[in-house]
């Protein structure tokens, strides 16, 4: 099953001033440790003047995400399309080299590990993999990505805001510079507990007023801190610091609005939009407002909901399937 999420800074921790310390249940719990397994370096060490027979011994070394690999992001039969594979070992040897480099992951298996351990705690019945494959793939394709049986990380997608790559005419058009700026290795972490959370229970694709759309993302927000308790806000987010600083004052201006202009059972598209989706600003509130500061409120309404004590034995499982009308009656939320 795949699920990408890019959706991509100095470590200082901006509070929220919406979440106070607290105990980390899971800081007790036994190391969750993982196996890394470097496709990657595998792929950009085959022989291209043989490219069939380095294609059948990547197969048998790799059985399971090779066969992905090959089919699922590189789109080519790795039996028949032997000139479509050279021609992406060439064009993408430079930034094999480069994530080489940067190596994303060295300074992030703690936090992907220690993310994964919370995973565990909060999720237990939940099947979590114990290998990260790592692989480049193309740069519009998949950068955070769960198989069967691994987590598979596209460093393509991990090489540093600044990074040349993120800044040609095409690319940019696919993640402009605002989407660009996370594709940084602190996002490991997040992305991958996006991606579970996801898989443990999947987004909801119907159309839903705005409120339930709030409160949805807000739920996911709300386990994405509980599992990195020791990420900055800033990257659990996705907000600037500045954005962080100014949607906290703003708080209750912002849900004013939304109660004035009558959208909290807005289905409008463009009502949605202007709360849900992401962008360099807000169209409403102004460039210090995130474009998707709709998460913000609806995860300020799950947590005032998680707060009340007929909520203290809820668990994190129970919270990500709870109606979000039912949160938000008994919320009672009033910033």
């Amino acid at each position: 099953m795949y699920r990408i999420q890019l959706i991509f800074i100095p470590f200082i921790l901006f509070l929220l001033g919406c979440q106070p310390t607290q105990h980390d249940p899971a800081s007790t719990a036994p190391k969750y440790s993982v196996q890394v397994l470097r496709f990657d370096s595998a792929f950009f060490a085959m022989d291209t003047i043989h490219t069939a027979n380095s294609v059948a011994s990547l197969l048998a070394k790799y059985p399971n995400f090779g066969n992905d690999f090959f089919a699922k992001i590189l789109m080519a039969n790795p039996l028949k399309d032997t000139m479509s594979i050279k021609a992406f070992y060439k064009a993408y040897m430079p930034i094999y080299q480069e994530a080489k480099k940067v190596n994303p992951l060295k300074n992030e298996q703690a936090n992907v590990e220690d993310a994964l351990k919370h995973v565990h705690y909060f999720f237990p019945q939940y099947a979590l993999p114990k290998q990260i494959v790592l692989f480049i793939g193309p740069l519009e394709s998949f950068g955070n990505i769960l198989t069967n049986d691994a987590l598979a990380l596209g460093l393509q997608m991990y090489l540093g805001e600044n990074s040349q790559w993120y800044f040609s005419e095409r690319i940019q058009t696919i993640y402009p510079t605002y989407v660009s700026r996370r594709f940084t290795p602190n996002y490991i972490a997040v992305n991958s507990v996006q991606n579970i959370l996801n898989d443990i229970v999947p987004e909801k694709t119907i159309a839903e007023n705005l409120i339930t759309q709030m409160i949805e993302a807000g739920k996911r927000q709300y386990v994405i801190n509980k599992c990195l308790p020791n990420t900055p806000d800033s990257i659990r987010w996705g907000y600037t610091q500045m954005q962080i600083k100014s949607v906290e004052q703003d708080e209750a201006k912002i849900w004013e609005y939304v109660l004035h202009s009558k959208l909290t059972y807005s289905t409008n598209p463009a009502d949605i939009r202007s709360m849900m989706q992401e962008g360099v600003y807000s169209d409403i509130f102004g460039e210090a407002i995130p474009g998707n500061v709709g998460k913000y409120i609806g995860y300020k309404i799950v947590l005032a909901w998680m707060q009340q004590k007929e909520q203290k034995s809820v668990s994190l499982a129970t919270l990500l399937t709870t109606p979000a009308d039912k949160i938000f009656m008994a919320a009672k939320y009033a910033p």
